[in-house]
């Protein structure tokens, strides 16, 4: 990795998975991390394997489809660490089984806690990191959009196309 001492990591969804391996790389390469999920005990887990290891941990419970779970992140981010570089858009409910079978709750909780948080944080990153000369984002998506057979994937598939596409706007506006 590029030299990433003294930068500044938001990472969504940081708990566990994806996002901690996430959280965990990144503080190995001396970046101030926030991690955050719905879960005190997963997030603090988290903070712990950083600051064990001498990195800097920032552990903040929230819910990605609250907007003003969302500010505060981000607000508690800037306010710890003095700034944000890196912004980890990870956390998600995924909204598995056939089309039939999702109920209109979980389609929408995936919209919510996908492509609306996504922009959302986004949104709410930015003007932050554009203070300190720009920053990178990072919205994790899946192939599942691209596969032939989805079969038990389609709601799962529109929300990371959705995020996709997304990310194609930002990174050309």
């Amino acid at each position: 990795m590029a030299n990433l001492a003294g930068k500044v990591a938001l990472v969504t969804g940081g708990g566990q998975g994806v996002g901690q391996g996430i959280a965990l790389a990144l503080a190995s390469e001396g970046v101030a991390v926030t991690i955050t999920g719905r879960t005190l005990a997963k997030v603090e887990e988290t903070a712990r394997l950083i600051t064990e290891r001498g990195g800097k941990a920032l552990p903040l419970v929230g819910n990605v489809k609250d907007a003003a779970d969302l500010a505060a992140m981000v607000d508690q981010t800037v306010t710890t660490f003095g700034g944000l570089d890196i912004l980890v858009n990870n956390a998600q409910e995924v909204p598995l089984g056939k089309l039939e079978d999702v109920t209109d709750e979980a389609f929408m909780a995936g919209f919510e806690s996908g492509p609306l948080a996504t922009r959302r944080l986004m949104k709410l990153a930015r003007p932050h990191m554009a203070a300190r000369g720009g920053g990178t984002i990072f919205n994790l998506c899946s192939s599942a959009g691209i596969r032939w057979d989805m079969a038990g994937y389609g709601a799962y598939a529109a929300v990371k196309q959705a995020i996709r596409s997304l990310t194609r706007a930002a990174a050309a506006e």
